[in-house]
């Protein structure tokens, strides 16, 4: 997974609330993402990297930088299996 850029899928739906709500119509399953886990989403717009979202995550949340990794790390892993996110 590093050294690609995550990208949304197109069709997927979400909504930020206090958390983020995702709705995926082809399959008709909703995901609720906290707030890192949202964040991550977000900027999962196919145009930055897992480093770049690392760093985005390190500064926004002053979270130690292996710390960071594996969070982003482990949520695109989750929401690629959930076939809301492609690796590209």
């Amino acid at each position: 997974m590093n050294g690609k850029n995550p990208m949304r899928k197109k069709g997927v739906a979400s909504e930020r609330v206090e958390q983020t709500l995702i709705y995926n119509p082809r399959t008709k399953e909703h995901h609720i993402l906290n707030e890192t886990a949202g964040r991550i989403w977000e900027l999962s717009d196919g145009r930055h990297t897992v480093e770049e979202i690392t760093e985005m995550l390190c500064k926004e949340f002053d979270a130690p930088v292996n710390e960071a990794k594996k969070d982003v790390l482990h949520t695109l892993e989750t929401l690629s299996k959930a076939g809301v996110i492609v690796m590209e």
